[in-house]
């Protein structure tokens, strides 16, 4: 098998490889996302032939790995996409989504649209789903997704050749493709699954040089955040993703509210996308832990008690004017776009603002410039002064961290012949390529864009 690098390799954001046995297959097609959602090398010829793909195998629904399949299928892509259920239901929502964010960077770049809504129309009759542990086979690889824990329906997925001589010759060679890796304490999914016996894995370093605190007791955190923020009557908001990161702070905010561990605090969650993300939630209730999953079946994902979904103006504009103490979640969850920018507009400049970052910024995005500290930021060409509290509670991250990867590899450290590292700053990648060949003795690799291995 030959196995191609041609997105993700040296960036967080747009997963893609190719994986060439009898037939070519790909491994996600997202898009890249730096300091807007779409950045300008989405825009690139792919660096093979669309036609030429048998199929696509999907991980998961965040846009950075599915966020190039609908530019696949116009430029000649003529196979199946695979994937959980749950995945195909978000990728869905998420592609409709982000439709006209990413027809304004079109414009802004003076190119014409990655993709219309016709062409996710077009692309969901080629999209079939599978299981957990149920077997595909595509001309001589065996197929089988595992739960990655990371959000819904996420899988990393195994890949194993094999020849006509089936029985003696399975397992002979195989690669996992981890995807993105659920972090541990996760409210809401269930737990990462263990990495099955295998030779090669292509693995997520996004946190690979740092552990995340307190993942134990994160909801404790958040409670004395959130009690800070009750008694200065403060404004919190939190910069979120819609798929996952939302549903499972609410969730726990929620909790803290009704378990009376704080004071009933208004919450505003400015994202429609979110809203309809929760209904999947409850759609694939089985797809959750099981704790988690009987609250859903009992009062749904959002109690509409303590919390607002603005969806209009006249919702927006009482999110606006309702008094402090309050709480306002909002995407992008890296400030690349979306509704969060007109809610810092409104509010960066003001002290009694607290901005809490609980994921990844990418490097270039304006949420890293905010986390590392950057004291004036432009919006729309607006100046704005940044004197807002800046609080961070990384444990909820949806990304393992380094002591979880290593956790993770270490039941099969005298199976395992190479891992490529993918998906993380270089520090990052560097750090856990260190820390994986001095602890487990493993063989590591870090591809450039475009590097090809034969395995």
């Amino acid at each position: 098998m030959k196995i191609y690098f041609y997105g993700g390799a040296q960036e967080v954001t747009g997963s893609n490889f190719l994986l060439e046995s009898k037939s070519k297959i790909l491994i996600d097609c997202g898009l890249v996302q730096k300091e807007k959602v779409c950045s300008l090398e989405n825009f690139l010829p792919f660096p093979y032939h669309p036609s030429e793909i048998k199929a696509v195998l999907i991980t998961h629904a965040h846009l950075d790995h599915i966020g190039r399949l609908p530019k696949l299928l116009k430029e000649g892509f003529r196979g199946y996409i695979y994937s959980t259920l749950p995945t195909k239901d978000l990728a869905y929502e998420i592609l409709l989504d982000s439709q006209k964010l990413i027809e304004e960077n079109c414009r802004e770049f003076n190119k014409e649209n990655l993709y219309q809504k016709e062409d996710v129309e077009k692309l969901m009759l080629r999209w079939q789903t599978v299981d957990y542990h149920q077997k595909l086979n595509l001309d001589d690889l065996e197929i089988e997704f595992y739960n990655a824990g990371h959000i819904l329906g996420s899988a990393f997925i195994k890949i194993t050749q094999i020849s006509s001589d089936y029985t003696q010759n399975r397992g002979k060679l195989s690669i996992v493709f981890s995807g993105d890796l659920g972090n541990k304490g996760k409210s809401l999914n269930q737990h990462l699954e263990d990495l099955p016996w295998v030779n090669y894995l292509v693995l997520e370093s996004t946190y690979g040089n740092r552990n995340h605190q307190n993942l134990v007791n994160r909801k404790e955190i958040l409670e004395e955040i959130l009690e800070k923020v009750i008694y200065e009557r403060r404004i919190l908001i939190i910069p979120t993703f819609a798929l996952e990161r939302a549903q499972e702070i609410i969730f726990d905010i929620q909790q803290l509210i009704e378990k009376k561990k704080i004071p009933e605090i208004k919450i505003f969650l400015d994202s429609p996308l979110a809203f309809r993300i929760s209904q999947i939630y409850e759609k694939y209730h089985e797809y959750l832990n099981q704790e988690s999953a009987r609250e859903i079946l009992t009062q749904g994902i959002f109690n509409k008690e303590y919390l607002t979904i603005v969806q209009t103006k006249e919702d927006e504009r009482k999110m606006f004017l309702a008094s402090e103490p309050k709480i306002i979640l909002a995407g992008s969850g890296m400030v690349t776009g979306g509704r969060i920018l007109k809610i810092f507009k409104n509010y960066l400049e003001d002290k009694k603002t607290t901005i809490l970052f609980v994921g990844y910024q990418a490097q270039g995005s304006l949420g890293r410039k905010i986390l590392e500290g950057e004291k004036e930021i432009f919006l729309d060409g607006q100046k704005i002064n940044v004197k807002a509290e800046i609080s961070t509670l990384f444990s909820y991250s949806a990304h393992i961290d380094q002591q979880g990867i290593l956790e993770w590899l270490y039941p099969q450290r005298f199976n395992l012949k190479t891992i490529f590292l993918i998906h993380g700053d270089t520090s990052a990648k560097q750090e856990l390529k260190t820390k994986i060949m001095d602890e487990l003795t493993l063989d590591v690799i870090i591809p450039e864009q475009n590097d090809f291995f034969e395995i």
